[in-house]
């Protein structure tokens, strides 16, 4: 069986992956970052994750806005807060890249606002065990 190419870093255990909060959630509004053209200050809906959560991202050269609208996507919600140009960012989106394109990545079907991301491994789930 063919094996994917992880490259050189540091191997995470199951337990380093249970740390991380990860949920669905819809983004709700968007709008130009007042200092930083090529970022978007964006507030995802993470319903049963409590409230909403403020990203600041670098999407505004890969998506228009009404892009971004209504579109579901991976949150890392546990990580502390970081001042980005003047705007808070409380989370981390998920996305990989198409080329030279930033591409989101969310569910293949629509899942409730703040359904946890969860691992299959060996037939077992993995995932934190906090709501």
């Amino acid at each position: 069986m063919p094996k994917a190419d992880i490259g050189s870093g540091k191997k995470a255990s199951v337990k380093d992956f249970e740390k991380l909060q990860l949920r669905i959630g819809t983004i709700a509004s968007v709008k130009k970052h007042p200092k930083k053209d090529s970022l978007y200050v964006l507030i995802v809906d993470t319903a049963a994750a409590d409230e909403d959560i403020q990203v600041v991202a670098s999407l505004a050269d890969y998506y228009k806005i009404d892009e971004l609208l209504g579109k579901q996507v991976v949150v890392v919600c546990n990580l502390p807060p970081e001042n980005v140009h003047g705007e808070e960012s409380q989370g981390m989106l998920l996305v990989s890249q198409a080329g030279k394109k930033t591409v989101l990545i969310g569910p293949h079907a629509k899942c409730p606002e703040g359904a946890k991301v969860s691992g299959i491994m060996n037939g077992t789930f993995h995932h934190h065990e906090r709501n």
